[in-house]
């Protein structure tokens, strides 16, 4: 696959650090929870990479990803880059190409992968936050991570991680207790 050399920078091993949001976006997830959503979507599936971290990219076409909320994942668009590894790498060490854009199409269409993953992680829990709309007094602690109103007696509801923004790193999330 190849792109604009203004949009890529050279990597270790043939790797390109290659912006998003121009050919294509990512939607990141964990492996396990791809494989499964890859197994829903056979035949409809575009380029997909697997990196050293244990996640997988969908390919999916450009600019379709705003306003993604689905669980466990992320949409990497215009600000982003992702790692794409050697045209013809397609096994481990490092990242490979699970499916390579060169056996077929590009993109996954991202209504089918979306579906896909909503059927696999199933309906939110109703005690998980919305990662995407949190407020600052909210990632802190200082109020309700699910409702907003300020803390006077907290539960955890566990670690969470958006990929970007805010929540990039692991974050303590916490709730009214006992519920709120």
């Amino acid at each position: 696959m190849t792109s604009s050399a203004a949009d890529e920078i050279p990597g270790f091993n043939n790797t390109r650090i290659v912006a998003a949001g121009r050919r294509w976006d990512a939607v990141r997830v964990p492996r396990f929870i791809g494989l499964q959503a890859l197994n829903r979507i056979q035949g409809q599936e575009g380029a997909v990479i697997m990196d050293r971290d244990r996640a997988m990219y969908f390919l999916v076409p450009p600019r379709t990803t705003t306003g993604w909320s689905i669980q466990q994942s992320a949409a990497l668009g215009e600000t982003n880059y992702v790692v794409l590894p050697a045209n013809e790498k397609t096994t481990p060490p490092g990242p490979y190409w699970l499916i390579p854009p060169t056996r077929g199409r590009l993109h996954t269409e991202t209504a089918a992968l979306h579906a896909a993953l909503q059927t696999v992680l199933g309906p939110a829990a109703p005690d998980q936050p919305d990662l995407e709309h949190l407020t600052l007094d909210q990632i802190r602690g200082w109020t309700c991570a699910l409702c907003g109103r300020r803390l006077v007696r907290d539960r955890l509801l566990g670690e969470f991680r958006t990929y970007r923004g805010l929540m990039s790193d692991p974050t303590e999330l916490w709730a009214c207790a006992p519920e709120c």
